[in-house]
């Protein structure tokens, strides 16, 4: 009985391990794909990146520095503790990783971070107005977009922590003159929320020229959140970004 309980126990642990390694690799392909989309849609170009971490891990995995964006695959991606430092992979991290590491240890639910030089997410605040959500999809970031006031390079936890003091509970963080910082539950959430945040931003610089932009009411906001955030709405436009990935050769 001893002997086939040890090999119960093996085998057991042997599943998990297999399992584990599955969801590593399952992740690190995910992360490559939306690396190599979010530069297609233009929220990524020589600057920016995502990370992911499987839900529960004290490290996580993101792509380096010295790799374009565009032909990122999983094989490049580099293991990283919330410390900052590299567990697997050959080459280095960005030098904003401080930033990933930070949500990460502060936000238990959050499973990637997306951090975009996002062109219409960041001019409200250049303006000194703040983001608030005019569209349906918009309506996933609550009343109003936190900001970080400090436009510099993050590449200290002391910045980072600050960073995501402001972001709080939100799913994203305006870095004013800078770019963005999104956290969400997965890697294809973080990718969709992404793409929301600079639409709603879009409508909201765009329609400021023809006057003052009307947010949604607060009751809209949270229906609106409730029908357009779904977990089969972001499948729906991962899949969508997915194929037109391929189709344009990217993927």
């Amino acid at each position: 009985m001893g002997t086939r309980l040890r090999l119960r126990n093996r085998i057991g642990i042997y599943g998990k391990e297999v399992a584990m390694d599955k969801n590593i690799e399952d992740l690190k392909d995910k992360l490559a794909r939306a690396c190599r989309l979010l530069d297609m849609v233009g929220l990524f170009n020589f600057s920016g990146h995502i990370s992911g971490r499987v839900p529960g891990a004290q490290t996580f995995f993101i792509h380096p520095i010295h790799l374009s964006m565009a032909e990122v695959t999983r094989e490049d991606m580099v293991e990283v503790t919330l410390a900052g430092e590299r567990v697997t992979g050959t080459m280095r991290p960005p030098a904003e990783t401080p930033i990933h590491a930070a949500v990460y240890e502060a936000r238990p639910d959050v499973n990637s971070v997306v951090h975009a030089h996002s062109y219409y997410s960041i001019l409200p605040g250049i303006a000194g107005k703040d983001l608030v959500p005019v569209c349906h999809h918009g309506s996933i970031f609550g009343a109003v977009v936190p900001v970080y006031g400090d436009s510099e390079k993050i590449t200290t936890f002391e910045q980072a922590y600050r960073l995501a003091k402001a972001l709080g509970n939100s799913k994203a963080v305006i870095m004013k003159g800078h770019g963005a910082v999104i956290a969400e539950s997965s890697v294809e959430a973080a990718f969709v929320a992404s793409l929301h945040l600079e639409e709603n931003a879009k409508f909201f610089v765009e329609a400021s020229h023809m006057g003052e932009p009307i947010p949604l009411p607060p009751e809209e906001v949270k229906r609106a959140a409730a029908n357009t955030y779904r977990p089969s709405s972001i499948e729906k436009a991962w899949t969508y970004y997915m194929e037109k990935g391929r189709k344009a050769g990217v993927l």
